[in-house]
C-alpha cells in the first residue's frame, strides 16, 4: 500500500516537554500534526480521525502518565484502533513490556532519530488505512452476506407463492394469499381482479378504499409499472396490483422488491387465465354430459315407443278378432259387418298415423343434438 499524500494524514503528540514537541512538529511537518502538552486536553482532542499517536510515557507535569492514557484510548470506541507509538528516554525491556501491555504498537527511544520516528508513523498510518479498508471490506461483506440471506428467504416467499397458487381455486383465494405474501415483504396493498364486469378488489385491510379502487380503475391499461414515490402500481392484463408502501428510498432493496411484485404478478396473471380456462372445461363437461344424457332419454324413449307400437299392433289385431266374433252374435248383413270393422279400422289407422307423427318429431330432434355436440367439440379444441 502506497500513499502519497501525507498531509492529509493527522497525527497527534502529546508530551510534556516543549523542545521534544517542536522535534517532532519539524521530523513530521509533511502531516497534518497536532501536539499537545496535557493529557486531558489531548483525550479531548484525538478521535476517530486521528490516523496515529505519539505518547510519551513519562510526564511529570501532567495529570496522566502516558501508560493511563493509552489505557483510556484503547477504551475509547473511537481510538481503540488507533496505532499508538510510546516514546521514553528509558530503554529498558520492562518499559518496553509495559507499554505493549496498556495497548501501545510500537515504540521509540528518546533521543530518536527523525528518519527512524518518520518510518515509524508512515508504517502506522498506512496500517491505520488498510486496517480501515479491511474494516469496510468486512462490512461490505457482512451487508452482502444479508443482502444474500435476505434474498434467500424473499425467493422462498415467491417459491411458496407460486407453490399454493397453483391449487387455489378462485381469484378471492388467489388474492388473499398474495395480499399475505406481501406483508411477509413487509408490504400492505391492494388487488384488483379484471376478469369480469364485477371487478374484484382484496385490501390488506378490511376493504379497499374508493380512492384506490379509482386509482386503479384509472392506471388501468397504462404502462405496465407505474411508480409514484412510496406509491407503485403493476399493470397485468387479468390483474393490477397497488403498492402503497413500496421502500423507494432504498435502491438496492426497492430494485429488489420491484423484480419479485413482476414475478408474483406474473404468476398470478397466468393463474387467474388457468383458472378461467378450468372453469369453461368444467362448463364444457357439463355441457357435454348434459347431451349425452339427452340422447340416451331419446333413444330410451325411441325402444319403449316401438315396444309400445309392437304391442299396440297385436291388440288391434286381437280387438279385430274378438269385433269379429261379437258382430256375429248381433245377426248383422255382411255390409254391416263390413262397416263396423271398417270403422274400427279407420280409428285405428288414425291412431297409428299420430303415432307415426310423433315419431317423426323425435327424429327431427336428432339434427339439433347432433349440433350441440359438434359446438361442445368444437370449443374443447
Amino acid at each position: 500500500m502506497i500513499r502519497e499524500n501525507w498531509s492529509k494524514a493527522q497525527v497527534a503528540c502529546l508530551d510534556d516537554e516543549d523542545h521534544a514537541l517542536q522535534l517532532v512538529s519539524h521530523a513530521l511537518k509533511q502531516f497534518d500534526l497536532r501536539t499537545f502538552s496535557c493529557s486531558q486536553s489531548f483525550l479531548d482532542g484525538v478521535g476517530q480521525q486521528t490516523e496515529c499517536i505519539l505518547l510519551d510515557i513519562h510526564m511529570p507535569a501532567s495529570k496522566h502518565s502516558g501508560y493511563e492514557v493509552c489505557r483510556l484510548l484503547r477504551q475509547n470506541p473511537a481510538t481503540t484502533h488507533t496505532p499508538i507509538i510510546m516514546v521514553s528516554g528509558n530503554h529498558q525491556l520492562d518499559q518496553r513490556l509495559e507499554a505493549y501491555s496498556a495497548g501501545a504498537d510500537d515504540f521509540i527511544s528518546k533521543p530518536f532519530d527523525l528518519q527512524e520516528l518518520q518510518a515509524k508513523v508512515e508504517r502506522a498510518v498506512l496500517h491505520r488505512a488498510h486496517h480501515v479498508d479491511l474494516e469496510c471490506q468486512a462490512d461490505e461483506a457482512r451487508q452482502t452476506a444479508f443482502e444474500a440471506m435476505t434474498h434467500s428467504a424473499e425467493q422462498g416467499e415467491i417459491t411458496r407463492f407460486i407453490e399454493q397458487a397453483g391449487a387455489s381455486t378462485s381469484p378471492k383465494q388467489l388474492f388473499d394469499l398474495l395480499i399475505g405474501t406481501l406483508k411477509n415483504f413487509g408490504l400492505n396493498s391492494v388487488v384488483a381482479g379484471w376478469q369480469n364486469k364485477k371487478h374484484l378488489f382484496v385490501s390488506h385491510l378490511a376493504s379497499a378504499k374508493p380512492l384506490e379502487t379509482e386509482l386503479l380503475k384509472s392506471c388501468r391499461g397504462g404502462r405496465r409499472i407505474i411508480e409514484l414515490d412510496r406509491r407503485m402500481i403493476i399493470n397485468y392484463d387479468q390483474v393490477s396490483l397497488l403498492v402503497k408502501n413500496s421502500p423507494w428510498q432504498e435502491a438496492a432493496r426497492y430494485g429488489r422488491i420491484k423484480d419479485h411484485l413482476c414475478v408474483l404478478m406474473s404468476a398470478i396473471n397466468e393463474r387467474l387465465i388457468a383458472l378461467k380456462t378450468e372453469q369453461r372445461l368444467q362448463h364444457q363437461t357439463l355441457l357435454l354430459q348434459a347431451v349425452g344424457d339427452l340422447r340416451d332419454t331419446l333413444e330410451k324413449i325411441q325402444q319403449e315407443r316401438e315396444t309400445r307400437f309392437d304391442e299396440a299392433q297385436l291388440k288391434v289385431a286381437d280387438l279385430e278378432l274378438e269385433l269379429k266374433e261379437e258382430v256375429l252374435l248381433l245377426n248383422l248383413d255382411h255390409d254391416q259387418e263390413e262397416h263396423l270393422i271398417q270403422l274400427v279400422r279407420q280409428h285405428v289407422q288414425q291412431l297409428d298415423s299420430c303415432y307415426r307423427r310423433s315419431s317423426e318429431c323425435q327424429q327431427e330432434l336428432q339434427p339439433i343434438l347432433e349440433g350441440l355436440e359438434q359446438v361442445v367439440q368444437a370449443t374443447q379444441t
